[in-house]
């Protein structure tokens, strides 16, 4: 039987190989990694999924801004992924349950703006979009492709025209409804 739970810090050699199977071992590699690794990890959010306790898919989440080029106007935002599901239980639902429990607690904690690096075809039914025809750049200006923004639509700040992703500042969860 497969149950959630939140992220413990026994689970971070756990979540490294779960990452490895599911990414291979240069997922390092990826633009979004360079600000993961920097900024602060928002563990009260992330979720874990475990199959008789043994760690089979995860959803974490970071501390970003998205800096407003044109008038450094800076937005807290939150940076979604990865999202990982060991190879031998993909295709089964377990992505979309973990995005939808997500979501769910990112909306009661009322957060304005979540962006991921992803696939449209996939993270559409979720209510993200591709950040385009605005450029919002990630570190090393790659993927802006694939940048996806999914914002409340009781927001009242959107996205800027021209923008960059950065680490953001040690804040408290309640800073990041604006």
């Amino acid at each position: 039987m497969i149950t959630f739970d939140r992220e413990w810090p026994a689970d971070s050699l756990l979540l490294d190989s779960l990452l490895d199977r599911a990414f291979g071992p240069d997922r390092t590699n990826k633009s979004s990694y360079s600000l993961r690794s920097a900024s602060n990890a928002l563990t009260d959010l992330s979720i874990m999924a475990r199959l008789d306790g043994e760690l089979v898919g995860s959803v974490q989440f970071w501390s970003i801004s998205i800096v407003d080029m044109l008038s450094e106007y800076s937005l807290p935002a939150v940076l979604l992924g990865p999202l990982a599901i060991d190879p031998d239980l993909q295709g089964q639902g377990l992505g979309s349950e973990l995005m939808r429990r997500a979501l769910k607690m990112l909306d009661l904690g009322g957060y304005d703006r979540v962006l991921l690096v992803g696939d449209l075809e996939y993270y559409r039914r979720f209510g993200f979009e591709r950040v385009m025809p605005r450029y919002i750049s990630l570190p090393g200006r790659r993927d802006a492709d694939r940048l996806l923004v999914r914002e409340r639509k009781d927001s009242l700040k959107s996205l800027p025209i021209v923008g960059r992703l950065e680490i953001a500042p040690c804040v408290a969860d309640a800073d990041f409804a604006a």
